[in-house]
C-alpha cells in the first residue's frame, strides 16, 4: 500500500517538477501543498470515522439487563412490530411515529411460531423460477440446477 502511493506521488509530481523549470509558478510546492491537505483530511476522516464507531457502539449479546429486544420487523417507515422480553415474559409492541403501545403479551414460549429459514430455491417465487429454468434448459448443462446451493454458498 505504501509503495503505491509513493509511485502515485512520485507520478504526480515528475511532470510538475519539469515544467517548474520554464519560469512558470512554484507547481512542486502547491502540488505538495495539496497533496499534504489531501492527506490531512482523509486522516481525520478516518480517525472520527474510527471514535463515533466505538462510541456509538451498542452492547450486543447477552446483557445483564432484564428487557431484551427479540425480534424487530418493519412495517414501513417509522412504523414497526417488536417482541420483546421483559423478566421472562414476551410483549408484542406497536411501534410508531405516535408511539409504542402493546399489542398482546404472549404467555407461553410456545405460542411464538418458529418459521424456518427457507432455501434459496423457496425464495425465487415460481413463476420466475420457470421462467428461468426455461432459459436455462437451452443452456448445455454443466453446473447444479438452479436453486440448489452447497454448504459451501456456491453451487453444488
Amino acid at each position: 500500500m505504501r509503495k503505491l502511493a509513493a509511485v502515485t506521488t512520485a507520478a504526480l509530481l515528475l511532470p510538475a517538477a519539469a515544467h517548474a523549470d520554464s519560469g512558470g509558478p512554484d507547481l512542486v510546492g502547491s502540488l505538495a501543498q495539496m497533496v499534504g491537505s489531501l492527506i490531512l483530511v482523509i486522516g481525520i476522516i478516518l480517525i472520527l470515522y474510527y471514535l463515533a464507531g466505538k462510541l456509538m457502539k451498542m452492547p450486543q449479546g447477552k446483557s445483564a439487563g432484564y428487557i431484551r429486544v427479540v425480534e424487530t420487523k418493519h412495517l414501513a417507515p417509522k412504523k414497526s412490530l417488536m417482541l420483546v422480553e421483559v423478566g421472562g415474559e414476551y410483549l408484542l409492541l406497536s411501534n410508531s411515529g405516535e408511539g409504542v403501545s402493546l399489542i398482546k403479551q404472549v404467555e407461553m414460549l410456545e405460542e411464538i411460531e418458529v418459521v424456518e429459514e427457507k432455501s434459496a430455491a423457496a425464495l425465487i417465487p415460481g413463476q420466475l423460477r420457470k421462467k428461468l429454468e426455461a432459459l436455462a434448459g437451452g443452456l448445455p448443462r454443466k453446473e447444479a440446477p438452479l436453486g440448489q446451493l452447497g454448504k459451501s454458498g456456491g453451487f453444488a
